[in-house]
């Protein structure tokens, strides 16, 4: 095999190993499912055209993830800025949170679960882009250094951001958990 095939063969898998988490990352900062897909093929695009400049098979979801976080926060300042429909919308029937299957629910259990989903769907859009991204990459197991060179902040502020994101969210949805726990 050639080293032109071997690298091409290389940077299929990194992407086919990286696309899923990349979107399902997207979709959680923008809400849009389109507006995800098209950040993320835009991140791609650029890392694959200075695929020569980087050793993506090693470093390339840390950048891809690093251009992601950018592009999202770019848009979200750029629609503010243009007064446009806010980024922060969703859909609170997406279920992306690992709940339960309703099909295997009681009616009430179904209507408890759908109403927390929409609480944390609404929770996480009004939190500020920033800490929801760094709440979102902590999820997916990166570091607090990982996380602050994803955002362009210092790693004190990574877990600030973190910790704001948690008391917030928790705040939110006390009246839920207050449910759960009786």
């Amino acid at each position: 095999m050639t080293a032109a095939k071997s690298m091409t063969a290389a940077l299929d898998a990194w992407v086919l190993a990286s696309l899923p988490r990349a979107v399902a990352f997207a979709r959680s900062l923008v809400r849009d499912d389109a507006t995800a897909d098209d950040l993320v093929q835009e991140c791609y695009c650029k890392l694959l055209y200075k695929a020569g400049e980087y050793d993506l098979p090693r470093d390339g979801t840390r950048l891809l993830f690093t251009a992601l976080t950018r592009a999202c926060i770019d848009r979200s300042r750029r629609q503010r800025a243009s007064s446009l429909d806010t980024l922060l919308d969703g859909d609170p029937n997406d279920s992306q949170f690992g709940m339960a299957d309703p099909r295997a629910l009681a009616p009430e259990a179904i209507a408890q679960q759908n109403e927390l989903e929409a609480a944390l769907d609404d929770a996480l859009g009004q939190l500020p882009l920033t800490q929801r991204a760094a709440l979102e990459l902590k999820g997916l197991g990166y570091s607090l250094r990982e996380i602050a060179q994803a955002l362009d902040v210092s790693e004190s502020n990574a877990g600030v951001l973190i910790y704001r994101a948690r008391q917030t969210l928790a705040g939110r949805l006390m009246p839920y958990r207050d449910e759960v726990v009786r």
